[in-house]
């Protein structure tokens, strides 16, 4: 029998590097799959959803690497593309996991303050823009040693506007809970502790996926795989496993306890 495949998707900006780490732990046991989604030009995007340039971009994974069924492993926005691309191809898709994954189309600070950035486009320049945009949806966070924004603003200034633009509006345009109302696929949705505007949009998630496994990591923010890898390969690898019963309360939190923690 051959190795399960797992296909890594990253974030709306950034580059098939996001799950390096993991990769290399897993590709003894596992077929890796990892690719750049912007490799696409203005063009190709030109009278088309940008979501179904992405699935369709996914689906040729798919069919160059003769993949029946693959676990997705999307980090944030990436999130997106495997819930589009579950709900229309079910029947490829073995299980997803999310890392700093949200829900689009839900009320929540993250969506406010993405209304907000939009709103303000074209008011400055592109790159002052982009810092905004920074600013609002990816900031700092106290307690974890990095520059989210900066790093944000790097890999941003690095893509077509155009193509960026319509990757950062499907946010708003996406409807996350009719991709995932009635699914039965498997969901892993890993959240850092510190990673509370993401956090806002998945109040009601229990309501509409109500199998999901929630587990939160301790010391982490919105890239909770990199701030603590070994317990997120830890979650990952036991939910693979179907084996998600080892965990610690010094660890985790629980999805027992996300329910009942208002965030």
């Amino acid at each position: 029998m051959g190795k399960e495949t797992i296909i890594f998707l990253h974030g709306i900006v950034g580059n098939k590097n996001a799950f390096k780490k993991e990769i290399e732990m897993l590709q003894g046991d596992y077929q890796c799959i990892s690719y750049d989604l912007y490799d696409v030009r203005d063009s190709e995007v030109d009278g088309l959803p940008i979501i179904d340039v992405f699935m369709e971009q996914l689906y040729c994974k798919f069919v160059l690497g003769n993949v029946k069924k693959a676990h997705l492993c999307a980090l944030s926005f990436g999130s997106i593309i495997a819930q589009a691309f579950a709900n229309k191809y079910p029947e490829r898709v073995a299980s997803m996991t999310f890392v700093g994954g949200y829900c689009c189309n839900e009320p929540s600070q993250f969506s406010e303050n993405l209304i907000r950035v939009l709103e303000d486009k074209g008011k400055s320049d592109y790159k002052m823009w982009l810092k905004q945009y920074a600013t609002l949806l990816n900031p700092n966070h106290p307690f974890i040693r990095e520059d989210s924004e900066s790093i944000f603003l790097h890999h941003a200034l690095q893509l077509p506007p155009k193509v960026l633009n319509k990757a950062i509006r499907l946010q708003l345009e996406f409807d996350s809970k009719s991709a995932l109302l009635g699914t039965e696929i498997p969901v892993l949705w890993v959240m850092g502790e510190y990673d509370q505007l993401y956090k806002s949009t998945l109040i009601d998630l229990k309501q509409y996926l109500p199998h999901v496994k929630y587990e939160e990591i301790k010391h982490a923010g919105h890239v909770a795989h990199v701030h603590q890898p070994e317990k997120f390969l830890f979650l990952f690898e036991s939910f693979l496993r179907n084996d998600l019963g080892n965990m610690t309360k010094e660890v985790f939190i629980s999805d027992h306890e996300f329910l009942e923690t208002a965030m």
